[in-house]
């Protein structure tokens, strides 16, 4: 563990709405002597887009998808920062813990503007955590300095991906899955193979894409398409009445469906947790759960998730659910036990708000020689399928 001492240069915060914030400016050697020493009790955040940081990135960083919807999420406090890294991080954010952001090249907090993503994101950040910096220079200055502390995806091959979600790609199929006594979730595999639909007694397709194609063997009337992409930018609530309106008319007339998309994992587990939300009267959280201990692969990407949350309120609103403080589920004899063990990033998660953070202070001393050192590879062993508790310590945050 490094000793600490008072020695970052400090600057006021730029939005006025915050009292007394100061960010500080963390220096390219000390971030690296934090890599370089293990320092466990600090939090790396890559505020780029996932693309940028799915290309390269530095070592230990966790990317929280610098997007439109998560900046406009986090303006309106539709969601909050905890919510936004217990999901990114897939651990338990301890708020002493001390944070630093990098962006791609900003060498001073001056030239950031107060509508940008990385100022709301300190500001946020400020408002949970002791200690909170901005790497000057940002991720190019530190690759220069120092690129045997950078993650390249071209010199690590195919990466698993992290745990939130990027738009989902094609995995080892292992046939449909159960989720309701009429209501199954599969891949593109799976809703164009004719003997398996007959096996599992389905006669009955929900498409959730823009390219899976329609089998010749399913007629119109048994078939609904909803055309949407798994990336950052669509919205699925408003398809929800379509797609329950379909699923209904399914369970009521004795038959079964399949709700799919290319993999299983993304679009379509997104539509199948929001019906099991409906149909069961069942929080986000627990309809998550639910269908992720029915297919353990689904990840519904982070945009998809805070459409669940939203959803969720508008059934309070309409009072499907009670509050969120309620228990509000009402598991019929379709469901099946929650696992508790099952990694839900939906989950809420509650800190102390500090109203003026402390400065993270590192030493001055120059960082030691890099050359010999290389950054220990993540553990392959680790899966994203929910094994891993949110509630894991920050030493087990995964590194890609």
């Amino acid at each position: 563990m490094l000793s600490l001492v008072n020695n970052w240069p400090t600057m006021e915060a730029m939005d006025s709405d915050v009292d007394s914030l100061e960010i500080d400016l963390v220096e390219l050697h000390q971030l690296a002597e934090v890599i370089v020493n293990r320092v466990d009790n600090v939090l790396i955040i890559d505020s780029r887009s996932f693309l940028e940081y799915n290309t390269s990135h530095i070592s230990y960083a966790v990317n929280v998808s610098c997007s439109k919807i998560v900046k406009r999420r986090l303006q309106q406090n539709k969601i909050s920062v905890n919510e936004l890294l217990v999901h990114s991080c897939q651990c338990q954010i301890d708020s002493s813990h001390a944070v630093i952001v990098y962006d791609q090249q900003s060498t001073d907090l001056s030239i950031l503007s107060t509508d940008s993503f990385v100022s709301i994101l300190l500001t946020k950040l400020s408002s949970v955590f002791k200690s909170v910096g901005l790497l000057r220079g940002g991720f190019l200055d530190f690759q220069s300095a120092y690129p045997s502390l950078i993650e390249n995806k071209a010199a690590k091959g195919a990466n698993t991906l992290t745990s939130l979600s990027q738009p989902c790609m094609p995995i080892s199929n292992h046939g449909p899955t159960r989720i309701l006594p009429f209501l199954y979730l599969g891949s593109q595999q799976d809703a164009l193979n004719k003997d398996t639909l007959r096996d599992h007694n389905i006669q009955y397709e929900l498409n959730v894409s823009t390219s899976c194609p329609k089998p010749e063997f399913i007629s119109d009337s048994h078939f609904l398409r909803i055309a949407v992409n798994d990336n950052y930018n669509e919205n699925l609530l408003p398809y929800f009445p379509k797609a329950f309106s379909f699923l209904d008319k399914v369970r009521e007339s004795g038959g079964c469906a399949i709700v799919h998309c290319l993999a299983g994992i993304s679009r379509s587990a997104t539509v199948a947790i929001s019906y099991v939300m409906r149909h069961l009267c069942m929080s986000s959280d627990d309809a998550y759960r639910y269908v992720k201990s029915k297919r353990a692969t689904i990840s519904p990407n982070f945009n998809f998730l805070g459409q669940l949350l939203e959803y969720e309120k508008q059934l309070i609103r309409e009072q499907v659910l009670s509050n969120f403080s309620e228990d509000c589920s009402r598991v019929t004899s379709h469901s099946a036990p929650i696992q508790s063990s099952v990694s839900n990033p939906l989950a809420f998660a509650s800190f102390p708000t500090v109203p003026r953070p402390r400065r993270l202070n590192f030493p001055a001393k120059k960082a030691p020689t890099l050359d010999p050192f290389t950054p220990t590879p993540p553990d392959e062993n680790i899966s994203s399928n929910g094994d891993q508790s949110p509630t894991a310590s920050l030493k087990l945050v995964r590194i890609f």
